[in-house]
């Protein structure tokens, strides 16, 4: 290697500070990130791009100075750089040639009305509006010409309706409340199938609509986030 002082030892211990100093900002970058990934204060394209970003002054900091590049000669950091450049284009060719990007073609959140109604077969977990209140139904049964209290509980909060029909396929789905007065957080891992059509019944705190979540969908390698 070039680059050595008359003072070998004066040299090495500048170099242990350089090390202990650089390794106390890579933890604190690491910190950052992970702050960042589970406080969740900007969008998704943000976070990726933060973490992108921060990734790669890691990694230069620990081939420049833990991997000694930058005392080493320059033809040692082009051919590191040369390896790298096709490794890199290599995986990225690969992975995405393979997968196939999910696409959200339907996302709604609808309160449900439906009145109660006489004469009706209801099952076990329907939920109706009866004087300006909800009630969900105990077990299956054939309402009467009255309304039984016997056969419904009565419901504090407001079922919605959370639909979502999703082509491409997905290998996570993942819907959160963007109001924290109003919280909902669903995981799905679907079976993988090409088009994905589901439903489920929320019990929110208060009245929303569609743009009051954030529906996320991840393949092998895409995310997807619905607008």
């Amino acid at each position: 290697m070039s680059g050595h002082s008359d003072d070998p030892v004066a040299e090495e211990s500048k170099r242990f500070f350089t090390f202990f100093n650089l390794s106390m900002i890579l933890v604190a970058i690491t910190g950052i990130e992970v702050v960042i990934i589970y406080v969740q204060t900007f969008e998704s394209t943000s976070i990726i791009g933060i973490l992108f970003a921060t990734s790669i002054v890691k990694f230069f900091g620990v081939i420049w100075w833990f991997m000694h590049l930058r005392w080493d000669k320059a033809l040692n950091t082009i051919l590191f750089l040369m390896g790298l450049v096709i490794a890199l284009g290599t995986y990225f060719a690969v992975i995405y040639m393979s997968d196939v990007h999910p696409v959200v073609e339907k996302f709604e959140v609808s309160k449900l009305e439906e009145s109660w109604k006489s004469d009706t077969t209801y099952n076990k977990g329907d939920f109706v509006f009866q004087d300006n209140t909800y009630f969900q139904s105990k077990k299956d049964h054939q309402s009467s010409k009255q309304f039984e209290d016997k056969n419904w509980k009565k419901v504090n909060t407001v079922p919605h309706l959370i639909s979502y029909r999703i082509t491409g396929g997905a290998d996570m789905i993942e819907i959160n409340s963007r109001n924290p007065g109003n919280p909902f957080f669903l995981l799905s891992h679907p079976d993988g199938s090409e088009e994905i059509d589901e439903s489920t019944i929320a019990l929110l705190t208060e009245n929303a609509t569609s743009a009051d979540f954030r529906l996320k969908v991840k393949s092998e390698h895409y995310w997807t986030e619905a607008q």
